[in-house]
């Protein structure tokens, strides 16, 4: 592995970590982990439905909350999801009559612009022969599983069985794909909760998480080409080859990065015009040749308002260092400080009268310019006297980086 794939891959574990917990909040995962299940046959077959309908909507804004508020209409009639399955007239009146809220108000039962009500009738009707069948989701996916061992790729032989099953019982669009052309990404994004760990449900344990394949979509190939110089196009062919990429990082678990990496199209950091990308807050800024972000660190010396921010900084928790470097040299540029914690802790340190954009540039060019000399990620902070609590957030959550108020 070279310095700069080592770089890479340390830069999406930090973010793995830092953001897991995050994901809930920009993932039809919320709701699918938030379901107080009666049995893992029910949590699957809820699982399965928030993955299908989970496409040409806007997740944070309307498919999580209306999910939510369903969630809350099962909690209040002591209805589970199975029963909704079991039960087509009970289904009928939750989806049609259950209440949730957006930002514009509140809103009356299941809307979505590609799916009628009607629609998920048809699918939990197919998920009841399913369970009649079979018994559970699991018992189909391992039977399939089982007969696919002695291909390449045993995930692709799940797909076309689970895919056949589901039309055979009356599948239809736009729900259900009738072939292997699209990128299947609901169905992998399924895959991938029912299999993975923390945060996803790691309920099946009997497939091996190093043969799921990537949950493709425009945003992911994206930044796939863009910070990654990997041309990747919406088709089978771009699952296969993002999913050869993704194991050339990881080999074990190659969908760890998955949702680190479609947060960045979800969250509008890395869109279609680049010109609106909010680079700054991406993990993969500075790796990135399509990026935004050409802040230079600063060469000068630390003095005037900076001097004295930082002096007020050791003043109040110098006790907690045991070793400060000011105008650090990170090849052609300097950092404004690097120290070290008794905590054994290391941070790279810019200084700022307020916390401002360019001050995030600074600091995240740092650490990669950091690692690529001593070969080791570091912490990040900024010092300084004022941070708009919005920017303070984004920095904390987005990127990892400390932000330090001196009052």
């Amino acid at each position: 592995m070279n310095a700069d794939t080592s770089f890479v891959l340390n830069l999406l574990n930090e973010a793995y970590e830092r953001l897991k917990n995050e994901y809930w909040s920009t993932s039809v995962l919320g709701p699918v982990r938030a379901y107080a299940a009666e049995s893992d046959v029910d949590k699957e077959f809820w699982a399965l439905f928030c993955a299908l309908i989970d496409f040409q909507m806007p997740v944070k804004s309307v498919l999580s909350p209306m999910l939510f508020g369903l969630l809350t209409s099962m909690e209040e009639t002591s209805t589970k999801f199975i029963h909704l399955i079991e039960d087509t007239n009970l289904a009928m009146t939750i989806l049609k009559t259950f209440s949730w809220k957006t930002n514009r108000g509140a809103k009356i039962g299941f809307t979505h612009r590609f799916i009628k009500i009607e629609d998920l009738i048809s699918l939990l009707q197919i998920f009841k022969e399913i369970m009649h069948d079979y018994g559970s989701l699991r018992n189909l996916v391992e039977e399939a599983y089982n007969d696919s061992l002695f291909m390449d790729e045993p995930m692709e032989g799940v797909l076309a069985k689970f895919l056949k099953i589901l039309v055979d019982y009356g599948g239809r669009p736009p729900l259900i794909p009738t072939k292997m052309a699209s990128t299947l990404k609901r169905f992998n994004l399924f895959f991938r909760w029912m299999v993975r760990p923390y945060p996803d449900l790691g309920l099946w344990s009997f497939i091996d998480k190093k043969e799921l394949l990537v949950s493709l979509d425009g945003g992911l190939c994206r930044v796939l080409n863009r910070a990654f110089s990997l041309p990747v196009k919406i088709n089978w062919h771009g699952v296969l080859k993002a999913t050869k990429f993704f194991r050339s990082l990881n080999p074990d678990d190659p969908v760890k990065y998955d949702y680190i990496l479609s947060r960045l199209a979800i969250m509008d950091y890395c869109t279609k015009e680049l010109t609106r990308s909010k680079c700054f807050l991406c993990p993969l800024a500075h790796v990135c040749k399509f990026s935004r972000v050409t802040y230079k660190p600063k060469t000068k010396a630390l003095r005037g308002k900076e001097q004295e921010i930082f002096e007020k900084y050791l003043k109040i928790y110098g006790h907690e260092i045991d070793s400060v470097i000011t105008e650090y040299p990170l090849g052609r540029y300097s950092a404004d400080a690097v120290l070290h914690k008794r905590s054994c802790k290391t941070y790279v340190v810019e200084v700022e009268h307020t916390l401002n954009y360019n001050a995030i540039g600074q600091i995240v060019a740092y650490r990669f310019l950091y690692f690529k000399i001593h070969g080791k990620m570091t912490n990040l902070m900024i010092i300084c006297l004022e941070a708009p609590k919005e920017l303070k957030e984004m920095c904390e959550t987005e990127q990892g980086i400390e932000v330090l108020e001196i009052k």
